[in-house]
């Protein structure tokens, strides 16, 4: 029975090492299912965001404020973000339904150089009413050139 326990202890252990050294240990199950219109833009260019509530239920969301991340080694750094100065949002929370999408338009701004980025949503909120991670509110990246 000691050796029993022991075994079990030393995989307990191996567990939670390898959820510490995880990347992205924590990350919850996505509600969210965000994807652009291209994979490639040109500076100047107005891209499309789809996004999808995968969830189980209503969530509530605000797409006004939101951010254009550039990839910079293995960070991603903010290279523009809306609304812009002198510019504003309403704080008012609309709902999306159970397998809903909303569509959103945004700009790649000329003066941002080439590389590689991702729009981050900074106010879609999870099931728990609370604003997701930038994990889980961004699109996958895509190329600016």
């Amino acid at each position: 029975m000691k050796k029993l326990a022991g075994i079990f202890l030393i995989m307990l252990g191996l567990t939670g090492c390898h959820m510490i050294n995880r990347p992205g240990g924590n990350r919850t199950t996505p509600v969210y299912r965000i994807t652009t219109n291209r994979d490639i833009y040109s500076r100047g260019n107005t891209g499309e965001v789809t996004i999808r509530n995968i969830s189980s239920r209503q969530l509530e969301y605000n797409l006004c404020q939101r951010r254009l991340e550039r990839q910079v080694n293995k960070y991603w750094v903010v290279a523009f973000e809306w609304p812009t100065a002198g510019g504003a949002c309403t704080t008012e929370a609309r709902r999306l339904a159970k397998d809903d999408t909303v569509t959103t338009l945004f700009d790649i701004p000329t003066g941002v150089p080439i590389g590689r980025y991702r729009m981050v949503f900074t106010n879609l909120r999870g099931k728990d009413g609370k604003t997701v991670s930038p994990y889980e509110a961004s699109t996958p990246s895509f190329d600016v050139r």
